[in-house]
């Protein structure tokens, strides 16, 4: 999957429980499309917002439980507690 379908993804979920679901699968897909450098069509803007939608969104839902990382605008995650 590549970070602009992931990132449609994530814009689409509607409800808390079906990205309580969906977590662990889209930040797993993330992260292997950003090490596998993905260089799919405008993959910058991609890499800029994917992580900084699945935030939103977490924060949003009120999954803040969730986020053990800090994302930067190149969803490169700087580790605070472990996963």
């Amino acid at each position: 999957m590549t970070l602009q379908e992931l990132n449609n993804k994530i814009h689409s979920i509607q409800t808390s429980s079906e990205l309580d679901s969906s977590f662990a699968d889209l930040k797993a897909h993330i992260s292997t499309a950003i090490r596998n450098g993905d260089l799919s069509y405008n993959t910058q803007y991609y890499r800029n917002h994917t992580g900084r939608e699945l935030f939103r969104k977490l924060h949003n839902f009120g999954l803040d439980h969730k986020i053990f990382d800090s994302y930067d605008s190149g969803f490169r995650p700087n580790s605070r507690t472990g996963l």
